[in-house]
């Protein structure tokens, strides 16, 4: 009796990746909206909004890749010191901010502790 019920009954509609890919795309242009872009697909704009906001939490969910930066030591570049004694070198100080979530942690410290310090700020 169930099945008898159930045959009636309008199945839900799917719609290809390649489809959402294409409405999305048309959506992010400037100028345009999202009513206008779902009624010429035959879509309602809640679906495409939604379309929109599962897109915003799939982006969201992956963590940036982490890009190496290497940053050339240039003297000149560096401002004026006090001379100091024979035999230590003078290394520059390095300025962090590191943002995650809600903490900011700012830091500055020479550039022979960074290691260190930011291996125990990322635990």
């Amino acid at each position: 009796m169930e099945n008898s019920l159930n045959q009636d009954r309008p199945r839900r509609r799917e719609y290809s990746k390649q489809f959402k890919a294409e409405v999305l795309g048309r959506c992010a242009q400037p100028g345009t909206s999202v009513g206008g872009v779902a009624l010429a697909h035959g879509l309602h704009s809640n679906m495409v909004h939604r379309w929109i906001r599962e897109q915003r939490e799939r982006q969201a969910a992956v963590p940036p890749a982490f890009v190496p930066l290497t940053v050339p030591f240039i003297p000149a570049a560096l401002p004026a010191r006090q001379a100091e004694p024979a035999g230590e070198q003078s290394l520059p100080e390095v300025d962090l901010q590191i943002q995650r979530g809600e903490l900011l942690v700012r830091l500055q410290c020479p550039l022979s502790q960074c290691g260190a310090i930011l291996r125990e700020l990322l635990r």
